[in-house]
């Protein structure tokens, strides 16, 4: 399937420097108001007449459509049905392009581009938490979204690489490598196929068996086959159109089969026992200072007016009140500390009697030197008004709830002034609340699939995650994070109410879906409350974590690699036994 020509004037270097500054332009103009797509659209429709026309590549307009389509398929503009596609123009740009460093140059281009399209809220969350100027923050967007985009800079020369040596289809070999790269990915924020589908429940069931970086898996072994199947169809081979097809619909019939068997299986049970549950979105400040006397008081009594208000408007008391991350800064076993905040829960207490589940700070002395320090934690306060347990926030977010390398390179204090020095927690474990254990996760541990699972591998029925998404804008990281969760539910088949202070909080049941009425707007106060059907026992996924990559995949790739490396010695060193003999018969015909 070879779309090449020879342009008559190769502009393609400077069409790909206008794309890019218009990009980011949009980014900067733009930013979360409208999808950066709908704009971007137009620019590939020129990219591709300007190819026809014979004046760029083809590399272009393959590179940027691939951008386009993953700006297409996030959550925030939810087009998921075109992931099955996402991968065909790189099919077709490594049929075409055999140079190495100029794949990973399209690799490094096109991946900055798709993750500066995801993750844009980023520059200005930048700007509003760290307080840094627009180009600062810019800057170091840059180097966030190039981190991210390294998966696609070494998929497309790998890919390549191992197509050569090993003399087989690309797509034989695209999608257990993608894959394995997105799996080993350091950032929490891979861009992940299979996070297009949090919204499409059907999709997304195998995640308890294989995880979420397998049904990515599966997304691009039906590409693969697809893109097979049609290369056979166009050179007229029927056997293989026939093999490329079989695969395809043998794979999507099993993915779709399993969704709509598990969408059935795992349905709640409403004779089951549940927990009654309110959550509180005060859409509490952004900063709240411990010199803001007044406000942390203003902050207290709306948290009070809103806890009260959830026990008038339904018949059946709660069983369970949950305030989310950044409702307030207070301590639960330090009352002398912000006191507003303690008088509130107090009050509260006494005039409902219901279980309260909080995030709040716990102090502690290091030993030696006395400084304070403290914990970021989750609470669970009984009626009585005692703190009967806390969980630690084992994952701290760095460069916000803590500083890398401080203590090598002090000077990073004098460029990330807002930086906490918040401590770890050492020991990840349930906590026991009305309907059995939970496993309690802060912000964004929720995007960590093997911290998940062994916490939940612990005994927990269902999971709270309490988290504050108001530094992150309101159309993209709302609806990412809140993503993140569901995928979290289907991999372990366990109820998870999300607590959120400024939106999107929401009831997120154990096959990924969150019913009509279950989930809250953004930037609104409010009280969500709901019903969760804990559950025990444990999926595969819970059991055994992610085999197909860690223990299947990744293995089969590193022989991979190393086989290539040394078949591709031998035949350098046979090339230069071969050009050295050539060279001493020269030499001899020369002496004659």
């Amino acid at each position: 399937m070879n779309i090449k020509h020879k342009p008559h004037k190769d502009l393609t270097l400077i069409a790909g420097i206008l794309v890019t500054l218009f990009h980011f332009l949009l980014i900067l103009i733009v930013g979360e108001r409208i999808p950066i797509v709908w704009f971007e659209l137009p620019v590939l429709a020129i990219t591709v007449a300007l190819f026809y026309a014979r004046r760029i590549n083809s590399a272009l307009p393959l590179c940027y459509a691939t951008a386009c389509m993953f700006h297409l398929v996030e959550p925030a503009v939810g087009f998921s049905y075109i992931t099955w596609f996402l991968l065909l123009p790189y099919f077709v740009l490594l049929e075409q392009e055999k140079r190495l460093w100029v794949l990973a140059g399209l690799g490094t281009w096109t991946g900055m581009l798709i993750a500066s399209g995801i993750y844009l809220w980023m520059w200005r969350a930048m700007m509003i938490f760290f307080e840094f100027n627009a180009v600062v923050a810019f800057l170091l967007f840059l180097l966030f979204v190039f981190l991210i985009g390294v998966q696609h800079t070494l998929f497309l020369p790998l890919a390549r690489f191992l197509r050569d040596r090993l003399g087989c289809p690309v797509v034989l070999i695209a999608p257990g490598l993608y894959t394995v790269i997105e799996y080993w990915m350091p950032l929490p924020m891979p861009i992940a196929l299979s996070a297009a589908f949090v919204y499409s429940p059907f999709f997304i069931q195998p995640a308890d068996l294989l995880g979420m970086h397998g049904v990515s898996f599966l997304i691009i072994v039906v590409t693969s086959a697809i893109y097979f199947a049609f290369k056979a169809l166009h050179t007229g081979n029927k056997r293989n159109f026939i093999t490329g097809m079989s695969i395809a619909l043998i794979t999507f019939s099993f993915h779709i089969g399993y969704g709509i068997w598990a969408l059935s299986h795992y349905r709640d049970d409403p004779s089951s026992p549940y927990v009654d549950i309110a959550m509180i979105q005060p859409v509490a400040p952004l900063k709240v200072r411990n010199t803001d006397v007044r406000l942390q008081e203003e902050i207290a009594e709306e948290l009070k007016r809103l806890s009260l208000k959830a026990f008038e408007t339904e018949a059946r008391r709660p069983d369970l009140l949950i305030w989310p991350e950044g409702a307030g800064p207070f301590a639960s076993r330090t009352p002398e500390f912000n006191p507003a905040y303690m008088r509130a829960v107090v009050d509260v207490q006494k005039a409902t009697s219901t279980t309260l589940l909080v995030q709040d700070v716990e102090f502690t002395r290091m030993p030696g030197t006395g400084k304070l320090r403290y914990y970021s934690t989750m609470s669970l306060i009984e009626p009585v008004g005692t703190t009967v347990e806390s969980y630690r926030k084992n994952i701290l977010m760095p460069f916000s709830e803590y500083l890398p390398l401080e203590r090598t390179f002090p000077f990073l204090r004098k460029w990330f002034p807002e930086a906490r020095s918040i401590l770890p927690g050492e020991i990840a474990s349930p906590l026991h609340a009305p309907g059995g254990p939970v496993a309690p996760l802060i912000c964004y541990e929720v995007l960590f699939p093997d911290y998940v699972r062994h916490l939940v591998s612990k005994g927990c029925r269902y999971i709270v995650n309490l988290t504050n998404d108001r530094w992150y804008g309101v159309r993209q990281q709302p609806k990412q994070h809140l993503g993140m969760a569901v995928l979290r539910a289907v991999e372990n088949r366990k109820p998870i109410a999300r607590a959120t202070n400024s939106g999107i909080s929401a009831f997120i049941d154990a096959r990924g879906v969150i019913a009509p009425g279950n989930q809250s707007p953004v930037m609104k106060k409010t009280i969500l409350r709901g019903r969760l059907y804990p559950r025990t026992g444990y999926t595969f996924f819970t059991r055994h974590g992610d085999i197909l990559h860690r223990w299947l995949l990744t293995p089969l790739y590193f022989v991979l690699c190393i086989y290539t490396f040394i078949i591709s010695r031998r035949s350098a060193q046979s090339r230069a036994r071969q050009s050295s003999a050539s060279l001493v018969l020269r030499r001899r015909k020369k002496r004659r």
